[in-house]
């Protein structure tokens, strides 16, 4: 087409008509790139779909190893971390399995996470009394279930639902000391990436609610999940893993029925038009994989009618095994590929909207602000000429679904369900020879990322937010930081 542009043009010096010509030439040029940019978004949604259906993989997955190695010529100015909150109980309880029953140790706190946390609570862009917005709790917490917990009166141990004189209680989707241990863990290792104990890293070794921005969907998990984070991140191996902090954890939450960090029907109304489980299934010929596997468990703990998917079936499963308990073997064996079967059912009821559609709606606004924020810290370094504090970190708690859509939006996501304390890690450089050259590495799962339309792990930032273009979403209400 260069070539060809190139003819033209000559011709058209010679013929007095080269800013026509040069014009169209531009313009074919950029309906070529067009072309070119979402046959590439259309080449990923159909292998995508064609896995949640078929389960068989249309694009190999990359062999090579990927070299992570920071660049002489980069400098990191900021990062961004999406994580899902730690293990919890689990949220469905599976018919015709003997209910756990959980020791003060796995319901007590990590006692390494334990910080004071300052909630900032917001209805839109304004922060407001805590009566003003509604968590999780207020919405649903006639839903949870108590759960079973061992104590010891005199010596004795027995098995009760447990509500102590305190008010304390285990209930459905609660977050362990497990899970907290988990978020304290990741703090750690993300601390080694961008926390220097000579004060070179990305941020200071102390705690700074202006340096460190954090959000969390407004439920209990997420929030402890958060703390836990923030306490591993801020904890100096130097000074025997005690928290840097000058002051209280300040964590933003939002009204739960408007939050836009996971899947909200609430919020928007598209996504009503998703399939459910029962529509899904009942597309599905009796023969298909996903059909079969989620039956045969139906049939074992001898319900009918079930209405949810393999997703909800699997989640005592995956609670037993976060936490060590044992599960009985034909329970293990018709669970063994939920994992990767949980992602093709959720992939497949997603989309049934379209790719884009159901990307807008549910990670667009998470999107838009991840632009913003990146923004924001280029815009602060290169104009930051008096040393002014500013937020060059910006974390996100949420949940499975908080990342599932995510790792779809950029193309990374690997086809299986997120694990507890999944996490997606950006950092952004800068170029020391041309501050115009920005790059963003990401890792999902701690493993590194080469990203579409991309050579290496430090993707150029045009090219990145290009492989977003019709990705984002203005938030109903947009945060200001």
């Amino acid at each position: 087409m260069r070539q060809n542009c190139h003819s033209i043009l000559k011709w058209s010096f010679l013929t007095g008509t080269s800013t026509i010509l040069l014009k169209l030439c531009y313009e074919n040029f950029l309906r070529s790139a067009i072309t070119t940019t979402n046959r590439s978004s259309s080449t990923y949604e159909n292998a995508l779909t064609s896995w949640a259906s078929t389960g068989k993989r249309s694009i190999a997955s990359p062999t090579r190893l990927i070299d992570t190695k920071l660049r002489d010529d980069l400098q990191l100015i900021g990062a961004q971390v999406y994580f899902r909150h730690g293990a919890r109980t689990p949220l469905h309880l599976l018919p015709g399995l003997e209910e756990i029953s959980y020791s003060k140790e796995h319901i007590g706190s990590y006692p390494f996470s334990k910080w004071d946390i300052k909630l900032i609570t917001k209805l839109g862009n304004n922060v407001v009394s805590r009566d003003k917005i509604s968590s999780a709790n207020d919405i649903i917490g006639d839903r949870v279930r108590h759960l079973k917990v061992e104590i010891k009166p005199n010596n004795e141990k027995k098995t009760v639902h447990f509500q102590s004189s305190s008010g304390d209680r285990v209930v459905t989707g609660q977050l362990t000391a497990l899970g907290e241990k988990q978020l304290y863990e990741l703090g750690k290792t993300i601390r080694k990436e961008i926390i220097k104990e000579d004060g070179s890293g990305l941020i200071p070794m102390v705690y700074d609610p202006k340096i460190v921005y954090c959000r969390s969907t407004f439920m209990d998990r997420t929030v402890a999940s958060a703390r836990s984070f923030l306490a591993g991140l801020f904890s100096s191996p130097e000074k025997g893993d005690k928290i840097q902090a000058k002051g209280a954890f300040e964590i933003e939450v939002h009204n739960f029925p408007d939050e836009d960090m996971f899947p909200n029907s609430h919020a928007y109304p598209i996504l009503k038009k998703c399939l459910t489980a029962v529509q899904l299934y009942s597309s599905l010929h009796d023969d298909h994989d996903l059909k079969k596997a989620r039956q045969a468990l139906i049939d074992r703990i001898g319900v009918t009618d079930y209405s949810d998917g393999i997703l909800e079936l699997y989640d005592d499963i995956v609670s037993r095994q976060a936490h060590n308990f044992s599960i009985p073997k034909d329970f293990s064996e018709l669970t063994k590929d939920f994992e990767v079967m949980s992602a093709r059912e959720f992939v497949s009821m997603a989309t049934s909207i379209g790719f884009d559609v159901f990307i807008r709606a549910t990670c667009g606004p998470l999107l838009y602000l991840m632009r913003e924020n990146f923004d924001s810290i280029a815009k602060n370094y290169l104009e930051n000429n008096e040393n002014k504090s500013y937020q060059k970190l910006f974390l996100y708690s949420g949940h499975d679904t908080t990342l599932v859509p995510l790792a779809m939006a950029l193309e990374i996501f690997d086809m299986r369900w997120p694990k507890y304390a999944s996490h997606i890690l950006m950092k952004y450089f800068i170029s020391k020879t041309n501050p115009k050259e920005t790059y963003v590495a990401v890792n999902y799962a701690g493993e590194p990322q080469i990203l579409p339309n991309c050579d290496s792990y430090y993707c150029p930032y045009s090219t990145f937010m290009g492989n977003l273009q019709n990705r984002f979403e203005k938030p109903k209400f947009i945060n200001k930081h």
